[in-house]
């Protein structure tokens, strides 16, 4: 099941990631399109994309991407926001 686009889930999980630890997002067919609209919130709060792997899954040959966002500097004091907010002022 999603949770949310790129930008608000790394709003949500990168405060949690120490410097120098990874955080892995599963995205579906999107992919690619979340991650260019990401970049920007992925850069503020520290972290840096290391890699995409995709792949189809086996039975139902939908395509699905695994997001690798290293952390490599500490997210500002100000992020995570208050419940609610990054999904209706997404970083840009």
């Amino acid at each position: 099941r999603a949770v949310a686009r790129l930008s608000v889930l790394s709003e949500l999980c990168l405060p949690l990631v120490k410097v120098g630890g990874t955080f892995i997002a599963m995205k579906g067919a999107s992919a690619q399109e979340e991650l260019e609209q990401g970049k920007t919130a992925i850069r503020v709060l520290g972290g840096e994309v290391a890699k995409v792997e995709q792949f189809l899954l086996p039975i139902e040959e939908s395509e699905r991407a695994i997001v690798f966002v290293e952390k490599k500097r500490k997210t500002p004091k100000k992020y995570p926001r208050k419940p609610g907010v990054p999904n209706k002022l997404p970083i840009e």
